[in-house]
């Protein structure tokens, strides 16, 4: 058991994972853009960032505004490993480790790196009609920015004539298509935007649809940038909402997942980090973890890398008095019925 824990601890970084689920890069790097460089704003920036950096992993747009988290947003620079400037453009880089203690002091949830890949599609309608913003188009690189600033793993569609031919006015209304031919990107979640000018205002509603879950909102503003930033804003909380893990909440559980060879336990490994699971025991083709979470949280998670639960199988024989005292009998009796064990495979 030590000498395979082990060589995947040497592994993991060497074996790629195919799975939905991506690595957000970058996820505790967060670029402000300032006026200037001047001692006050960069001040005034560091506390934006650690705002920003905040939210992208709680879901919570005012997590900052915690009182246990009052010290760090004053002055946040003994979470910062270094900054520095592109132009005005001031870019911080933070400590992932002080900053999940920071959190985790404050009983706030984080939400980890690996997370859905979220489809975007985004419908514009102005004097020239409906169009849709694909992957590739000029002016693409303010969604992806929008996405990126608050820690969405997000994509255009590619626009060609089969998407073309979806682009209607009723988008929202008649989403059923477009779901559909968003499987050949393999995605988690799609977003499906409509965008509307009324005046100088925009106006966008969306739908987030994760499998056949469906949530949807509104946001207005006055620049595309902001209403990007906002629409993806609110994904990210969304989206936190199903994945961020809150310590200590939920029960004790055990997952054990079937199936398993080496490339698969690296991404189970990846996917229950977030919960700090406990590798308790490993076979020819499965590994069982312990945990302290909930059901519905843990479903969520291995869903991104398609493990599929299965029923609990037949009961082991029961294990006779003779073998053990009374007294671990009643305790392992105990401890299995205050665990609840989730069995997975592909």
């Amino acid at each position: 058991m030590r000498f395979f824990i082990g060589m995947v601890a040497v592994l993991v970084a060497f074996v790629t994972v195919t799975a939905n689920a991506e690595s957000v890069a970058g996820l505790y790097q967060v670029r402000e853009e300032l006026d200037s460089q001047e001692s006050e704003m960069r001040d005034a920036g560091l506390q934006q960032a650690f705002a920003t950096l905040v939210q992208r992993l709680t879901g919570t747009a005012d997590a900052a505004q915690s009182p246990q988290l009052a010290e760090y947003r004053a002055d946040p620079q003994s979470l910062i490993s270094r900054y520095g400037y592109e132009g005005n453009t001031l870019i911080v880089s933070f400590d992932p480790q002080s900053v999940q203690s920071a959190l985790r002091e404050a009983h706030l949830p984080i939400w980890g790196s690996n997370r859905p890949m979220v489809l975007a599609w985004w419908l514009v309608e102005d004097l020239q009609g409906t169009r849709l913003i694909s992957d590739g188009q000029p002016g693409t690189e303010e969604f992806y920015s929008a996405a990126r600033y608050y820690g969405v793993p997000a994509r255009m569609p590619l626009g060609d004539l089969d998407e073309q031919l979806l682009v209607t006015a009723d988008a929202l209304d008649n989403s059923e298509q477009i779901l559909e031919s968003a499987e050949r990107y393999n995605a988690d979640v799609v977003v499906i935007v409509q965008q509307q000018l009324d005046g100088e205002t925009l106006h966008a509603q969306w739908q987030l649809w994760v499998g056949d879950e469906q949530q949807q909102g509104q946001v207005s503003a006055d620049s595309q940038s902001a209403v990007a930033r906002d629409v993806f804003a609110q994904v990210n909380q969304r989206l936190a909402q199903r994945f961020a893990i809150k310590p200590g909440q939920g029960e004790s559980l055990i997952v054990q997942v079937s199936g398993v060879d080496l490339e698969r336990f690296v991404l189970v490994e990846r996917l229950l980090e977030p919960f700090a699971a406990q590798l308790q025991r490993v076979s020819d083709d499965s590994a069982q973890w312990s945990m302290r979470s909930t059901v519905e949280h843990v479903r969520a998670q291995l869903a991104l890398g398609h493990l599929q639960e299965q029923s609990a199988p037949p009961p082991a024989q029961e294990i006779s008095v003779d073998d053990v005292t009374m007294a671990q009998t009643s305790a392992l009796t105990k401890a299995q019925a205050d665990t609840q064990t989730l069995y997975f495979s592909w």
